[in-house]
């Protein structure tokens, strides 16, 4: 997991390097634009005689101001875009582009050149913000080309002019936001991509604590089943060489019968230790049904002196397998119980099937038992509990001191 953590951090901080590179391409190729823009633009004064031949001021005002323009338009935005949440700065930046795109119109309105070409950029850069800002800004730098070139000009050249710049800008803007958008989608494509490494990351962690949870409930799966198979023979091995202790003297032969079911028994039992994992994914139900599986150990507990007493009824045709052992694992556990801690004269087991659902119920004449101290007096009944709960079951019990002891399984048929 650790080398898979590594692994998926190390792409997601190549994939952020890379979302970063194409934002600063993306910056860099603003730049590079506005200043082959601004240099196309100023190129045609530098070839000018006209131009040299202003006072040494005007010369020097123009390229000052095609500096600050060049300068703030490349280093301006992208100091600007740290802070582009402040709107001040938004106003300063734009403000200073217009300032000095005005300025260099009104300085070169009669030197003719290709001046009016650094509108363009100031217009993309606006769509940074949005439609309405740009649509601000156009309409901005359109009036100072009339007010610098065309407020002398008759009214319908003066249209067309406006006309043919608008198209200009119209294009570069079209042209510009095609760019920003493949720009972002590629960006948003990348980003998509880190998510998804991200959550599939967070999903290898998550199987990585269902495995853990899967093996834990295989642990305790694994403690029910030793508990129900391997202690029910030692409890019968036990209650049979008790009673064989206390009939020795007077009924030595039937003392040597219940002996003889002991070491059974125990054979048994080592046989079930020998063979656990095997036996625990067995059915005691394999080669027979839950209803001859229960009254063999309604027989076994008959064997024991208890008065035991099973009630079937309803059809039991199509049940779950894994409804049917819950149910023996249940009787099995139950009557483990009475004879261990009841000290119980009678037992009764009823077992309805239902179209629906199947109830169990079993109860004693015991001594019963504090409920609030059943979960932590009988693992065996948090074990079948447990059991039920997997199957959307109910287990209801009750009991108290010197009441016997009930509990009523309900189960879904399917």
């Amino acid at each position: 997991m650790s080398n898979q953590t590594e692994i998926t951090s190390r792409t997601s901080d190549a994939i952020t390097e890379q979302i970063e590179s194409n934002e600063r391409f993306t910056g860099l190729s603003v730049n590079v634009v506005v200043i082959v823009l601004s240099v196309v633009a100023l190129m045609p004064l530098l070839l000018s005689s006209q131009f040299w031949a202003l006072p040494g001021w005007h010369i020097g005002l123009v390229l000052l101001l095609w500096i600050v323009y060049v300068v703030n338009g490349t280093g301006g935005m992208m100091l600007h875009e740290r802070y582009i949440d402040r709107w001040f700065a938004l106003y300063l930046y734009f403000g200073i582009q217009l300032i000095m795109t005005a300025g260099l119109l009104f300085l070169t309105r009669d030197l003719g050149g290709a001046i009016w070409i650094m509108i363009l950029p100031v217009a993309a850069q606006s769509l940074a913000y949005s439609w309405g800002f740009t649509a601000v800004i156009s309409l901005i730098l359109l009036g100072l080309i009339w007010l610098a070139y065309l407020n002398n000009q008759p009214f319908q050249e003066t249209i067309l002019d406006l006309l043919s710049i608008g198209v200009s800008m119209l294009f570069t803007l079209i042209f510009t936001s095609i760019a920003l958008r493949e720009s972002a989608a590629r960006s948003e494509v990348q980003r998509l991509a880190t998510d998804l490494r991200q959550a599939n990351h967070r999903l290898a962690e998550y199987a990585a604590q269902i495995e853990e949870l899967a093996t834990m409930r295989e642990r305790n799966r694994v403690a029910r089943e030793i508990h129900d198979n391997l202690g029910h023979y030692l409890t019968v091995v036990n209650v049979q060489i008790e009673a064989a202790k206390t009939i020795m003297q007077q009924n030595p032969q039937k003392a040597q019968d219940a002996l003889g079911k002991a070491q059974n028994l125990t054979q048994e039992g080592l046989a079930a230790v020998r063979h656990s994992v095997s036996a625990l994914r067995e059915s005691p139900l394999a080669n027979q049904t839950l209803a001859e599986a229960l009254a063999q150990l309604t027989a076994e507990v008959r064997e024991t002196g208890l008065v035991a007493e099973l009630t079937i009824s309803g059809e039991a045709a199509e049940r779950d397998p894994k409804v049917e052992l819950t149910l023996y694992r249940a009787v099995q556990e139950g009557l483990t119980n009475v004879r261990k801690h009841a000290r119980a004269s009678r037992v009764d087991i009823t077992l309805s099937y239902r179209p629906q659902e199947t109830v169990l119920t079993l109860q004693d004449n015991g001594i019963g038992t504090d409920l609030a101290q059943k979960s932590s007096s009988s693992f065996g009944l948090v074990g079948i509990e447990e059991r039920v709960n997997l199957l959307n079951g109910r287990m209801h019990i009750t009991t108290a001191p010197q009441q016997g002891f009930q509990f009523t399984i309900t189960l879904p048929k399917n």
